[in-house]
Order: C-alpha cells, then sequence, then structure tokens
C-alpha cells in the first residue's frame, strides 16, 4: 500500500492507471487489476469489478482510471480459468463457489471493511447478484450495478445454454479453434474494421479461457438469478445497465420488473460496454453511487 499512501501527485495518468497483483487462494492464484485515488480525492466505499466471460479483468482497464479519478478505490479480479488467474483444480459446483472466493480475498483488503460497491458485466453481474445475499455474505455488497443482467426464466437459460456453454474452441492440432475465436468474436459484435485491437484482445482471452467459460457458463445457466435479484433485501440498491445490441437486451424488461426500486439504463458498446461506453456507464453509475 505505500505506492497508494505516496500517489500525490497531480499528474493524472501515473496515478489512475490500474496496476497489477496476486492475491493467494485455495486453488491458487487470483490476478486482479487495481487503481488508486489520491488519498485527499479517496471515496469511502471501494468497487470490485467483475467481468464477463471469456473476458478478462484487462475489459475494466479504462472504467476503472475513470472511475478512480472520481475518488474510487477500484478491484477487478480475473476470473479463476480467465486472464492471469491459475485455473480451478476441478470444475467448480455453482455460482456461490466464484462469490464466496471472491468474499474471502477481498473481504480483508483495506477499505473493504463496511463493504463494497460491486459492479458485474454478464456473468460477472450474476456473481455479483449471489455476493449480495446478506445470508451467506454479510453486508459485503453495499449496491450492485449489473452490465447484462441474467434475469432470464427457466426454459429462456436452457435455451440460452445453447449457444452459450459448450466449449466451441476447444484446442485441436490443426489450428482450427483460433479462427473459430476470431469468428465468434466478430459475430458477438466486434468488427476488425472498426475495433481491430479490442477484437484482437479478447481472442486471446477467450483462447485462454476455453474451459474457463464452460465452467462459468454451467453454473450461470444453473443459477436463479431472477430469484436471487427479488430477494435482495431493499437497502441494497440495484442498478442495471444493457444496450440494445447486447444478447441479453431481449430480456432486459424482465429485469427491470424483478423488484421494487430496481434501475434500468440504456447504454452503448453491445456486449462490451465497459470498453465500448465508459461516458455513458460513468454517467449513470456516478449518480447511482452517490445516492446509495
Amino acid at each position: 500500500m505505500a505506492e497508494y499512501l505516496h500517489s500525490t501527485k497531480a499528474t493524472v495518468h501515473p496515478i489512475f492507471a490500474a496496476r497489477r497483483a496476486y492475491i493467494t487462494a485455495s486453488f491458487g492464484q487470483i490476478h486482479y487489476r487495481y487503481s488508486l485515488p489520491p488519498t485527499s480525492t479517496l471515496a469511502a466505499t471501494p468497487i470490485l469489478l467483475l467481468h464477463m466471460s471469456a473476458s478478462s479483468s484487462s475489459c475494466f482497464q479504462s472504467l476503472m482510471e475513470t472511475l478512480s479519478s472520481r475518488g474510487y478505490m477500484c478491484y477487478a479480479p480475473d476470473m479463476p480459468g480467465f486472464g492471469a488467474s491459475d485455473n480451478p483444480i476441478t470444475d467448480p459446483p455453482d455460482i456461490a463457489w466464484y462469490a464466496a472466493l471472491y468474499h474471502a480475498a477481498f473481504s480483508l483488503f483495506p477499505g473493504f471493511q463496511h463493504g463494497c460497491h460491486v459492479l458485474g458485466h454478464h456473468s460477472g453481474a450474476v456473481i455479483g447478484t449471489e455476493l449480495a445475499d446478506r445470508d451467506k455474505y454479510g453486508a459485503f455488497v453495499r449496491s450492485l450495478t449489473c452490465i447484462g443482467p441474467t434475469v432470464l426464466s427457466p426454459e429462456q437459460r436452457v435455451e440460452m445454454s445453447k449457444t452459450f456453454l459448450d466449449p466451441f474452441n476447444k484446442p485441436i492440432a490443426a489450428g482450427d479453434h483460433l479462427i473459430k475465436t476470431w469468428d465468434y468474436l466478430r459475430w458477438e459484435g466486434l468488427s476488425p474494421d472498426a475495433n481491430l485491437e479490442l477484437l484482437q484482445r479478447e481472442v486471446l482471452d477467450h483462447i485462454r479461457a476455453w474451459k474457463g467459460r464452460s465452467q462459468i457458463y454451467k453454473c450461470v445457466w444453473d443459477f436463479d438469478c431472477t430469484k436471487a435479484l427479488a430477494s435482495l433485501p431493499t437497502d441494497c440498491k440495484v442498478l442495471g445497465l444493457c444496450a440494445r445490441d447486447d444478447v441479453l437486451w431481449p430480456f432486459f424488461e424482465q429485469f427491470k420488473t424483478v423488484r421494487k426500486g430496481v434501475v434500468g439504463e440504456e447504454i452503448g458498446g453491445g456486449n462490451f460496454g465497459p470498453d465500448l461506453d465508459c461516458a455513458g456507464i460513468v454517467g449513470f453509475l456516478i449518480p447511482f453511487l452517490n445516492g446509495t
């Protein structure tokens, strides 16, 4: 923390640039990014950012630096089996496995004594919803923001699993899985003409996490996010953000009616909002956090 305590210069980028570190967990190591503001602008409650499958914490780079410039400590782990984190030793049994892992790790961090705001993207939002369960994790989650919330009926979850479950890009000797991953990310909305650098990064993340993707999606489609969100206490405020070209947009109205007091707003960026519409997310998130 010495680096944080002495980060008081007036220059912008060196202070807010996300850095990297590791946590030792029961299964191995969790890699995470963090971005810290100078103490003079420190907000009381940190933000824990949970990425979608099969991305990594790199998708939050710009968002973390922007939020830190507003005074927030930001932490973004790579899910087990993703990014630079180790692979799970065995297939995780459920969403609670991921949530309990994050709770055990980050609840001990300086600044988390009174909980945190959680921002989750797609499968990260599902983990965040589980983390908000007061019976299991106490008041760890002060507020929950879901980018692309997964509020689906059991039948809709089964249908979605037909596309988002099987390891379509399992490595093979001929290397066909590489172009399959490229084409899959193009189908998800990343144009090589408009977003070549982002496409390249996401392809590499998806190739690395070919197995982890199926592991988390099995847990996602088994999890009743609708019931979990509906049962959250009223003092845990919930914000949903979704783009019209997000794969989860058709279910966004279901999210808006899941519980009294839930707020739903439209952003841009398709399935890659944290990268492609950082400003839109921050524009809704900061007023939401200031009201919690």
